[in-house]
């Protein structure tokens, strides 16, 4: 028994060396994991982050993210388990006949895990303890945060990675003790060539596959930035899943039987082979097809969200308004503009800083609720939603945009932030007017079709009688309860702007009418920090899902070659030639690699409609912006992933030559 004790841990070493090739990448994908695991975990756990203006942003967007880390991380350790696992239960049941008891074959594997363990956490918590600041100071460039800051190391990050992991490991272990202990060696023996198994009722799965394809893809398409968009983008993904497994599993098994079923087609020299190895190919391996599609997908869509929003970063902040300061003012209009305006500008003179975009309009404010040309006070149904109204006259409208535009007594001007408004007329109560010209650009606030939670009119009348019939309706006296604001955007140093500032902060507070003073360079700054750390996490996430992608394609195409093994001798037995086999396989191993490419550029193609509806909620409009990162990521991607295959593709060539070598 001792001499057992000392030879297991020295066999267990000795198996991982030997079986490098499975073993290798699945340590390197363990150590990138866990590494990713740690640096979250160090920030998380780094007091300098509770203390950082702003740094509550980027906290936040970190412990989310480190949450769903660790839910993908358990599932994909989980799958590369499976694979080694696999691969590894003809040679236990080898030892099995060789007179090796199951309990000193689950010690064997006790002994392999553990020196994983080892080597995977002293690789990890190595690599974060070099890098773990490199990356910190990222995460604060990029939430636009002060980086003169000290980072320590937490002993409870450490201890978190170790408890992790070894609940992984832990698990993994357990389910491989369980599989080989049921097994009998003649079942441990066969076990690792079988693929995955050949679903029943394939008709069924095929239907119902395509069917949740077809309504995920509806959703994507038919979406619209409310409040169910996060709810219906959640329900489409998994219906697209849920598509894709089917489809993989079972519809391209019910496509290749049914080109089986053409005599005329299948039975030419030069789809005879092709037909049927596809068909062999897609039985065992379409699952993993699936897997490998579905993050195709996400390593696509993250990269194209996290360049997006990095490219689009100012757009988003400044997305709500246009004007970085305001005054605003509300009561019977009895603040004097031009005075207020010739003092502003020698208090910025004074203070070195320079006014851009200087704005000021007067206004009738009012919320209601819109069913189709009509605004009424009440909601007419359970789903309308409250509009924003900025309602003034034509002259006002003139002196803010610079315009000669003319009205008569019952016509308007009508300027929709949101989707066009299209109507020829517009009713307040019993009141109706006719629309003379809807307006597609306003300085009062950007148009964003797509754009329904800052939804914004702005009415134009052809005089102030008319405005006050209006406001009226509302419960507003026109005369009474103007609004006025003025705005614009300065441009010096901080130290001048913060100066000038404040001392017109004290210089308006003591106006009449005073309403309101707005800086929103705090909010700005707040807002960058959010979406720095947004990218932060984006960055790392697409880094995750191309890892798990290269493990899955390199753990397939090991797959591919073991099978092919066999294959290659019986092609050769019934008179094909050498250069013929290879041909034939290299086409099969391509098509099975492509479809899974095919199928992430249809779903980004598709999905990318929903995904601009949810960059909607944070501000994000620029379409043609997200079109080209869209098209360029594809592109990007295509070439990654023919480069990853191509790469991976030596495992598979190397593993068949030794065959063509030993026959």
């Amino acid at each position: 028994m001792k001499k057992y004790m000392l030879l297991l841990p020295r066999m267990a070493a000795t198996n991982i060396r030997k079986n490098g090739s499975v073993y290798f990448p699945y340590i390197g994908a363990g150590i990138f994991a866990m590494f990713t695991y740690f640096v979250f975990d160090l920030i998380l756990k780094n007091d300098v982050m509770r203390t950082l203006p702003k740094g509550v942003y980027a906290l936040i967007l970190v412990q989310i993210g480190f949450g769903l880390l660790g839910l993908i991380m358990i599932p994909f350790l989980y799958y590369t388990n499976s694979f080694l696992i696999k691969r590894r239960k003809r040679e236990l049941g080898l030892y099995s006949i060789l007179g090796l008891e199951k309990k000193h074959i689950g010690i064997m594997m006790f002994w392999e895990s553990l020196i994983i363990y080892a080597i995977v956490l002293v690789g990890a918590i190595g690599l974060g303890l070099v890098f773990s600041r490199l990356i910190f100071l990222l995460l604060l460039n990029l939430a636009k945060m002060s980086v003169d800051v000290k980072f320590s190391i937490s002993f409870r990050a450490i201890a978190d990675t170790v408890i992790f992991y070894a609940f992984i490991m832990g698990l993994n272990l357990s389910v491989n003790l369980v599989q080989v202990g049921r097994a009998n060696p003649v079942e441990l023996m066969g076990d690792s060539r079988k693929g995955e198994r050949e679903p029943r009722w394939i008709g069924l799965w095929s239907i119902v596959g395509l069917a949740a394809m077809i309504l995920g893809y509806r959703m994507a398409m038919e979406a619209k930035l409310d409040s169910g968009i996060f709810i219906n983008f959640f329900l489409a993904v998994f219906l697209v899943i849920l598509g894709t497994y089917f489809l993989f599993t079972s519809g391209s098994i019910a496509v290749l039987r049914f080109f089986k079923k053409r005599k005329g087609f299948y039975y030419r020299s030069e789809n005879f082979i092709t037909v049927s190895g596809m068909l062999y190919r897609m039985k065992k391996n379409a699952a993993s097809l699936s897997n490998i599609c579905v993050f195709s997908t996400m390593v696509i869509i993250t990269v194209v969200c996290t360049v997006a929003v990095y490219l689009g970063m100012e757009s988003i902040v400044t997305s709500n308004f246009n004007r970085e300061f305001e005054v605003n003012f509300f009561g019977r209009g009895e603040v004097d503009r031009n005075a207020l305006r010739q003092e502003t500008a020698e208090l910025a003179a004074r203070h070195g800083v320079v006014l851009e975009e200087e704005m000021e309009y007067s206004f009738v404010e009012a919320r209601a609720y819109q069913k189709e040309d009509a605004f009424q006070t009440e909601a007419p149904d359970e789903y309308a939603k409250r509009k924003q109204l900025y309602m003034m006259t034509v002259e006002e409208y003139n002196l803010l945009e610079n315009a000669q535009k003319s009205l008569r007594p019952k016509e308007v001007m009508i300027f929709s932030s949101g989707a066009d408004y299209a109507n020829e007329t517009v009713s307040f109560g019993d009141m109706e007017y006719a629309v003379k010209e809807e307006l597609y650009e306003s300085r009062i606030r950007q148009k964003h079709s797509n754009n329904t939670f800052e939804w914004t009119y702005c009415i134009v009348f052809a005089d102030q009688a008319q405005l006050q019939e209006v406001s009226s309706l509302f419960g507003i006296n026109s005369l009474e309860q103007m609004s006025y604001q003025y705005g614009f955007c300065p441009e010096g140093r901080k130290a001048d702007i913060d100066a000038f500032s404040r001392e017109l902060e004290t210089q308006v507070s003591a106006l009449p009418d005073f309403a309101e003073y707005v800086d929103r360079r705090q909010w700005m700054e707040e807002q960058e920090s959010m979406y720095g750390g947004l990218l932060f996490i984006g960055i790392f996430f697409g880094a995750i899902f191309l890892i798990c992608l290269l493990i899955i394609m390199y753990y397939k195409q090991i797959t591919e070659g073991f099978e092919d093994q066999k294959n290659f001798e019986i092609m050769q037995q019934v008179g094909m030639g050498d250069g013929e086999i290879r041909r034939t396989i290299r086409k099969q191993i391509s098509m099975v690699f492509g479809l899974p490419l095919l199928g992430a550029m249809c779903h980004t193609a598709v999905g990318m409609r929903m995904v601009y509806m949810l960059m909607g909620a944070i501000g994000f409009f620029e379409t043609g912006l997200l079109m080209a990162c869209s098209v360029g990521g594809c592109l990007v991607f295509a070439l990654v992933y023919s480069l990853s295959y191509r790469r991976t593709s030596t495992a598979y060539y190397r593993i068949v030559r030794k065959m063509e070598n030993n026959a």
